[in-house]
């Protein structure tokens, strides 16, 4: 018992000593001239500034510190903004300096984890994908299609919830709420329904459960940096490759649907969804930018 213990106590010290350098010799260096920023500690940053309600910490750091600040979460650093002056010249006129995203610990090692627009850097894929969702994606004629969707899943909430008040049970809102919200989402996405009683929905449902726990546990990785990226990987790097690829078997299932009932009612249809939209550009060799079936996946994933 007594050598398990030391064992542990050694492993532990290894760790902390070899995160202690890389942090006192390989620190990034920031321009001189940045943003306001609380006390920071070694290692974690300005994490010790969060309490569980994350929000009402930023609105404490906020007003100490103004509407702009400088953070360093774990070995992230980021600027926050907390006014519509900031975010407008942000979004508006340094729109090119904030399109690309930070990569993933080991995201070059992960199914499609970096064909998505979301993790895009800035270039002609990404703003080819821009331009697309602003013109299609976003477009008059499909927020007109979304309303009549959301109608819907509204009116089948409400009918539930009538149902179970005649019946005097007892009702999750909670649990609605987030099936409402997931059900509209998918609909919208690739017309299908991904809470409910069918066994697919069912799939999905848990899918995306699984997807968010993984998350937070790589999510430890990214923010300390080396060596503890290796290390998530090392112990979620599998289970992110499994989530992934049965991911990937829905994605494609319903895909094939997509095409199949596209060569029979054409992709133009009044009631055409995401998935659609994005098949007509794959399809279509003279587009501005070609992209691949993994794109249209890692799209719909994120």
């Amino acid at each position: 018992m007594a050598d398990s213990t030391s064992y542990l106590l050694y492993i532990f010290l290894f760790f902390f000593f070899t995160i202690l350098l890389h942090y006192l010799f390989h620190r990034r260096s920031y321009a001189p001239r940045r943003p306001p920023t609380p006390p920071a500690l070694p290692l974690i940053g300005h994490l010790h500034h969060f309490s569980p309600s994350v929000y009402k910490s930023f609105h404490n750091l906020a007003t100490k510190y103004g509407d702009l600040l400088f953070l360093r979460l774990g070995r992230v650093p980021c600027v926050v903004i907390s006014s519509a002056s900031y975010a407008a010249e942000i979004y508006k006129n340094q729109d090119v300096n904030f399109s690309s995203r930070p990569k993933f610990a080991f995201g070059d090692e992960l199914p499609y984890a970096n064909a998505g627009f979301f993790a895009a850097e800035y270039g002609d894929y990404w703003r080819f994908m821009k331009k697309l969702t602003m013109t299609e994606l976003l477009s008059q004629r499909q927020v007109e299609r979304s309303r009549g969707v959301r109608r819907e899943e509204m009116l089948k909430l409400l009918r539930k919830l009538c149902e179970c008040g005649e019946k005097k049970e007892a009702v999750d809102l909670g649990a609605e709420l987030v099936k409402l919200t997931n059900n509209s989402t998918c609909r919208l996405v690739m017309s299908t329904r991904c809470s409910g009683d069918d066994d697919e929905a069912e799939k999905i449902r848990l899918l995306v459960k699984e997807t968010f726990e993984m998350a937070s546990k790589v999510a430890f990785g990214d923010v300390f940096g080396w060596p503890l990226e290796r290390l998530a990987f090392w112990m979620f790097g599998r289970q992110a490759r499994d989530v992934t690829l049965r991911y990937d078997e829905i994605l494609e299932k319903i895909l094939r649907q997509h095409e199949d009932r596209g060569k029979r009612e054409g992709l133009d249809r009044e009631d055409r969804d995401l998935m659609d939209i994005l098949l007509k550009v794959y399809q279509d060799h003279n587009a501005e930018f070609n992209i691949t079936r993994t794109n249209i996946k890692a799209f719909l994933l994120v």
